[in-house]
């Protein structure tokens, strides 16, 4: 048997499942994209994290930027070794329904 899920390079639900514990292993970068559609601009941050021994890069959205701006502060250096568990749920974006993942975090929150 071959896993196909092994054939993703994000973190999604093809590349892992719900309660997956995944540990952010860099700061990440910016990447300015557009949606070919409405051709409005905007920026994702691409932070590369390990999960189930594969490195991989997860691309959070605002609701899970939220969740570690608000746990660990606005520079993404400081989410660097923190742990989080997978919870998928269903995300609205640009006219499409897709699974999204909001992190459920595992570390202390900031002071």
């Amino acid at each position: 048997m071959v896993d196909t899920g092994e054939l993703e390079n994000y973190l999604n639900e093809k590349s892992c499942k719900e309660s997956d514990i995944v540990e952010i292993v860099g700061e990440g970068a910016t990447e300015k994209k557009e949606d070919p559609q409405t051709h409005r601009k905007y920026s994702v941050l691409n932070l590369p994290v390990k999960a189930n021994g594969r490195d991989l890069t997860f691309s959070p959205n605002k609701d899970a930027l939220q969740v570690f701006q608000k746990a660990y502060g606005m520079d993404s250096k400081n989410w660097v070794g923190k742990k989080f568990q997978v919870k998928f749920y269903p995300k609205t974006a640009f006219g499409v329904t897709k699974t999204a993942i909001l992190p459920v975090l595992l570390d202390a929150l900031k002071k």
